[in-house]
């Protein structure tokens, strides 16, 4: 498999790589896993990087470690898993462009929290990563050379660039809303 991968376009081995990190090491190691192997690192983590799984901001009290609010997140982080290592396997058009849409629904999910209900500013960081992730793909997607990806049509193309460009949307919007929010205390 290894060198498979090295046969690949460069665009496309920096994104199985992104793949691997985001969608395994992050969303099933680090979101899925610490819960249950170390809470109190499991904590730090949501206060630097998912403050919205944690809580304690305006009107939006504390969630403990294996709440249900965060077990709920950590489904949802397994099915972001599913969709983002996908790719890594299946190197098809649709499996890109669902990929890049489940950027967007988590682009929008944080863009939500920033503006209807104040996720403190380091909720940017991984509103950043969305919108950079899914630049990332759609690059490489734009890229490949003919017949790397043999079912890439003109329509799912569009589709993902416009796709991309909402999660640059949701970046603006969720950066505008971020800079009056109060940054999360820790406890």
């Amino acid at each position: 498999m290894f060198a498979s991968i090295l046969e690949m376009p460069i665009p496309f081995i920096v994104c199985t790589v992104m793949w691997f990190i985001h969608g395994f090491i992050l969303d099933v190691v680090l979101i899925n896993a610490l819960p249950y192997l170390d809470p109190k690192a499991s904590d730090a983590e949501r206060v630097d990087k998912f403050p919205w799984a944690l809580g304690g901001y305006k009107d939006y009290p504390r969630v403990d470690n294996l709440a249900p609010t965060h077990r709920r997140f950590m489904a949802e982080n397994q099915a972001y898993a599913l969709l983002r290592i996908a790719p890594i396997f299946f190197t098809s058009a649709p499996v890109l462009l669902l990929c890049v849409i489940s950027y967007l629904i988590e682009a929008v999910a944080i863009m939500t929290e920033q503006v209807y209900y104040h996720a403190p500013p380091n909720s940017m960081l991984p509103q950043t990563l969305m919108a950079v992730f899914a630049s990332v793909v759609t690059y490489a997607s734009m890229t490949a050379p003919d017949g790397f990806i043999g079912d890439m049509s003109p329509n799912l193309l569009l589709g993902m660039k416009a796709v991309c460009g909402l999660c640059w949307v949701c970046f603006a919007i969720g950066l505008k809303a971020s800079k009056g929010n109060e940054p999360l205390k820790a406890d």
